[in-house]
């Protein structure tokens, strides 16, 4: 009997370690292919994992600049959706440090405001789950929840444009999100200055990147008012960290990316015309 039972129990171990290894072989394929499809539609870790690690670097830029974030507003009329995927990003950036901040209400609206614009893009259905465990997150004050939910709500946009082949629109979502988290990260900095705050915003690595998927845009799309704006300010940002490539930016180089990440942010909730004219201020809600 004990030896049946040895033979029984090892073999019980053989088939959970078979189907452990089935999983992980699975998992290993399931990522693999991800990875490359992420590579043929010009998608490489640069982009989600990236803005992942930025945002979670956030925590480093305090005190918050609350005041900042209640400017953007969370439901913009746009034209195109270049800018709604844009302005995507810049609300998971903000969602993110308002969960810093433990503002629940504020997160929540973020959430709503976030489903509204994913179901502007076509891909409201998939993100509606993720809203809604956002949402009840927020409602138990699970603020690493929150964040996780923000971070896998841009994923799941991004992924979702992948398969539709609108890599495009998903390089907009990330860059929406690098360059609010730049914004919020340099006015940080500049109001309450330290060398570690300074050399955290040392990414030239971004920069390049989301400079060279510009460079593969429509040359007419390239030469719009509104792409050749952002680009002038976006590439005005990188000849500075150029220059930082041994020390970390002085106080007057960070309040000059802040100026410059100001005005991107600024262009993104601007009213813009089909053919890329900006044809109004910006869009920007009221301070409470």
């Amino acid at each position: 009997m004990r030896c049946f039972l040895l033979i029984f129990f090892g073999y019980l171990g053989f088939v959970f370690s078979w189907a452990s290894l089935t999983e992980d072989l699975q998992r290993e394929l399931e990522e693999s292919g991800e990875l490359h499809m992420r590579e043929e539609m010009g998608v490489n870790p640069i982009t989600a994992p990236l803005i992942r690690n930025l945002l979670r670097d956030l925590d480093t830029f305090r005190p918050i600049p609350l005041d900042l974030i209640q400017q953007n507003p969370l439901d913009p009329t746009f034209t195109n959706r270049r800018q709604t995927a844009m302005h995507f990003g810049t609300l998971v950036a903000d969602g993110f440090l308002l969960t810093l901040a433990e503002r629940s209400e504020d997160v929540q609206a973020i959430g709503r405001a976030l489903l509204r614009h994913a179901a502007t893009l076509g891909v409201g259905e998939r993100l509606a789950s993720r809203a809604k465990s956002l949402l009840e997150k927020s409602s138990r004050g699970d603020w690493n929840g929150m964040k996780e939910e923000l971070i896998q709500a841009q994923a799941e946009v991004e992924e979702a444009m992948m398969e539709l082949r609108d890599e495009e629109i998903a390089h907009f979502v990330s860059f929406g999100g690098y360059i609010r988290g730049l914004q919020l990260a340099t006015a940080s900095t500049a109001r309450v200055y330290s060398p570690a705050k300074a050399n955290a915003l040392y990414r030239p690595e971004v920069l390049d990147y989301f400079l060279e998927r510009f460079s593969t845009l429509h040359p007419r799309l390239r030469s719009t008012e509104f792409i050749g704006r952002l680009l002038d300010d976006l590439q005005q940002i990188r000849l500075i960290q150029k220059k930082c490539e041994s020390r970390e930016p002085s106080p007057p180089e960070v309040e000059k990316m802040n100026q410059l990440a100001q005005r991107i942010f600024l262009l993104i909730v601007s009213p813009i015309s089909e053919d890329g004219h900006v044809v109004g201020p910006p869009q920007l809600r009221s301070r409470k």
